[in-house]
């Protein structure tokens, strides 16, 4: 009677445990893993910093290794470290209150780099040379390019 019991039981446990739904991080379509959560902090950290108008705190998660095309074949707007550096510390001196949203939709690892694809969604008051503060709104999807240093991860594209 247990052997029957045992038959019948282990398949039914077995085709009910494979139906199990795969945990997202709440708020995302990510997969809730570890790695996934370490790596969507390190963005998060990323977005406050951007609200925060913090050129500081965007670098320090940025790796010296930085290089993005700027989505174009055009190498005058490539963008390494040093030209990220001026480039926030110019746009923040002009800009007086920023909103980043960020919705994430997937997260890939791949050994020590990972990609992080998203739509965000930002809205910022700047002063342009020569003309009365304005509000601008951008939204795009994005892939943010991210790169395990020793025990952390840093942006090397994508911002």
């Amino acid at each position: 009677m247990v052997r029957v019991l045992a038959l019948i039981t282990i398949p039914i446990a077995l085709a009910l445990g494979g139906c199990a739904k795969p945990s997202f991080i709440p708020n995302t379509k990510v997969r809730d893993t570890k790695e996934n959560r370490e790596i969507l902090k390190v963005v998060e950290s990323y977005r406050r910093a951007m609200e925060g108008l913090d050129a500081g705190g965007v670098l320090a998660l940025v790796h010296p290794t930085y290089q993005d095309n700027a989505g174009t074949a055009e190498g005058s707007d490539d963008i390494d470290f040093t030209s990220l550096k001026k480039l926030l510390t110019t746009r923040f001196k002009r800009t007086t209150k920023i909103r980043y949203r960020i919705e994430y939709h997937d997260v890939e690892t791949k050994g020590r780099d990972a990609s992080v694809d998203a739509y965000i969604d930002a809205t910022f008051e700047y002063e342009p040379v020569g003309g009365p503060t304005r509000w601008r709104r951008l939204t795009d999807y994005n892939r943010f390019r991210l790169l395990r240093d020793g025990e952390r991860w840093r942006f090397v594209g994508g911002l």
